[in-house]
């Protein structure tokens, strides 16, 4: 966009008194001052540039409930981001973050964080204070371990932590009361800590991509799971507990060691899709491939087995 163009658009915006603004995909490398004196913005599209930096004159639009930073250049953000109060939504990601301003935990309105796809090591122990926080995403990030911040987030409804270097679970994890969907894979988990089970009112567990060998007994605690992926494992054994999750609509064990299924799988009577390709099964490729036919793939096996 040539920047005759750009500030014409700011220029209208200014004019009608728009409450959004998008100069996604634009190639922008920096930000015109102009921009900052739409006071009255309140979502800011920004995303798919080339931004290094952001001017501390981000400031001036304090009315912004939603700023879109995506796929930029960004190293770091600017203390200033903390003047943003009423700020509810923030995408980072796919940025070159390496640390995060401790001030972003003066955004007390954010409900929705996402610092996906970046470089981050750590998180700044002040994280802990965004107590309305629902999304958090920090998948293939850097992180060696699970930030012990996380679990003081007890609004927590989504938690993306995919894609890092985890070994283990914090035991106080089970804080997250609220918590509906989490994403563990592709870590180097090799089990969950027993305190995992009171996250009872998870609907979606990602454990794909990692270390497990069997089946945490934990997880069979958490009954009104509705989606479990365990894919790319080594499980052997799946244990006929299996039932207690009978809520179960989506399960995927592609990728393991399983040999056999315990019959109790038959009673999972909710489940829609079934993915076990990739296991040592006495099952045909054709039949595995009924993902979505559950029902044929067991009653198949129940035959032969």
């Amino acid at each position: 966009m040539m920047n005759k163009e750009l500030l014409e658009i700011i220029e209208q915006a200014a004019k009608n008194q728009e409450l959004e603004l998008d100069l996604s995909g634009n190639a922008l490398t920096e930000l015109p001052p102009e921009l900052f004196q739409l006071s009255h913005l309140e979502s800011l599209f920004l995303d798919e540039n080339q931004l290094s930096y952001l001017p501390p004159d981000i400031a001036n639009l304090s009315q912004l409930k939603w700023l879109e930073l995506s796929d930029n250049q960004l190293l770091t953000l600017p203390p200033e981001i903390s003047k943003l109060s009423q700020l509810e939504t923030l995408y980072v990601d796919d940025n070159q973050l390496a640390i995060l301003t401790p001030d972003i935990a003066k955004l007390s309105q954010l409900k929705v964080l996402n610092l996906s796809n970046n470089q981050l090591i750590i998180l700044p122990s002040e994280i802990s204070q965004l107590s309305k926080l629902k999304e958090l995403e920090l998948s293939n990030n850097r992180l060696i371990a699970m930030p012990p911040e996380i679990p003081k987030l007890t609004k927590l409804k989504k938690l993306d932590i995919s894609g890092n270097e985890l070994t283990d679970i914090l035991l106080d994890i089970l804080q997250l009361v609220k918590l509906r969907e989490l994403n563990l894979s592709n870590n180097q988990l090799k089990d969950l800590p027993p305190t995992f089970s009171q996250l009872s009112h998870l609907k979606q567990l990602d454990l794909g991509i990692n270390q497990l060998t069997n089946l945490p007994p934990a997880i069979m605690q958490l009954t009104q799971l509705r989606e479990l992926y365990l894919n790319d494992n080594e499980i052997e054994v799946l244990p006929a507990e299996i039932t207690q999750l009978s809520e179960l609509e989506w399960l995927d064990i592609r990728g393991n060691q399983l040999t056999s299924l315990p019959a109790t799988i038959a009673q999972l009577s909710d489940l829609e899709w079934l993915l076990l390709d990739g296991n040592p099964l006495p099952i045909p490729q054709a039949i595995l491939e009924k993902t979505d036919e559950p029902d044929e793939i067991i009653n198949y096996y129940m035959k032969i087995r």
